[in-house]
């Protein structure tokens, strides 16, 4: 899509199936599969939309997906696609790696951060994008990196840690990244999970991250499991998405397998709706 002086073009970080539970956390399944049929493992399809964006000025990257390290028991318990899907996904946009300037991330779950790195010849840990500068959400890097037990699950540590050795940025709420994109720190899913917009031409685009994965996930108390900070995700949440319902924003979805793109407007019923929805940009 083109929005001002900003084209947007999705990025498939690589598609996956996750456990319907996992996905929708507290919801009860006898609601959730009505929305998103399950499979017989129980196991719904997530899109994993990342981000290009160019402006003639700079090349940026929004997430970098699951990357191509998993080993073949990780792939066949997400359904992984084989291969490294992200960078074949920028060769059919003619965007090799290093032209890559900026590489955003929404938050460093496995799912938005280990395409950052891959395997070099000897086995050793590459940066996807050696000539760009990676931002990060100060507060998500603080607790990705910090080792904490209770986060164990939620960070892989050796593949953020090489990050380090990258031109690393770290942002707060409201800070520009570059002209025409500013980071907005939700929290809830993590404590540190930005949602960024893009601003150009008097129109603006969000990439809400995880604070929002789908359509399926516009009510105040449907959400992933994952949420570190629930409540947060159930304050904020509703705040963001009415902020766009009530400006007219796009909003980009990253895991909705169905819905790339739409607009929103508030329901008294279903709290908001998407409006337009476009299967892609």
């Amino acid at each position: 899509m083109q929005l001002g002086n900003w084209q947007l073009d999705e990025v498939n970080g690589g598609r996956f199936w996750l456990d319907g539970g996992v996905m929708f956390g507290v919801v009860p399944r006898s609601l959730w599969k009505n929305v998103v049929p399950p499979d017989d493992q129980n196991r719904v399809p997530c899109a994993n939309r990342c981000l290009l964006a160019r402006d003639g000025r700079h090349t940026v990257l929004i997430d970098t997906g699951y990357g191509g390290k998993f080993s073949p028991l990780d792939r066949k318990f997400y359904e992984m696609e084989e291969g490294e899907p992200l960078l074949a996904s920028l060769a059919r946009l003619d965007t090799s790696p290093e032209e890559i300037d900026t590489v955003v991330f929404s938050h460093l779950h496995f799912d938005h951060v280990c395409g950052a790195t891959r395997r070099g010849e000897r086995g050793e840990l590459q940066l996807t994008f050696p000539a760009a500068r990676h931002v990060v959400g100060r507060l998500e890097w603080h607790d990705a990196i910090s080792g904490a037990v209770e986060l164990a699950t939620a960070y892989r540590r050796e593949e953020i840690v090489p990050l380090a050795g990258a031109r690393l940025d770290q942002v707060d709420d409201g800070d520009e990244i570059v002209p025409g994109l500013r980071a907005r720190l939700t929290g809830g899913h993590t404590r540190g999970h930005l949602a960024l917009i893009f601003q150009s031409g008097g129109e603006t685009a969000i990439y809400p991250g995880d604070i929002c994965p789908s359509t399926a996930h516009l009510r105040r108390m449907w959400h992933p499991a994952y949420d570190t900070f629930p409540l947060d995700t159930r304050r904020n949440k509703p705040r963001l998405l009415g902020e766009a319902a009530d400006k007219h924003w796009w909003a980009i979805w990253n895991h909705d397998p169905r819905v790339a793109l739409s607009r929103l407007a508030r329901d008294a019923k279903r709290e908001f709706i998407p409006l337009d929805p476009l299967g892609q940009l």
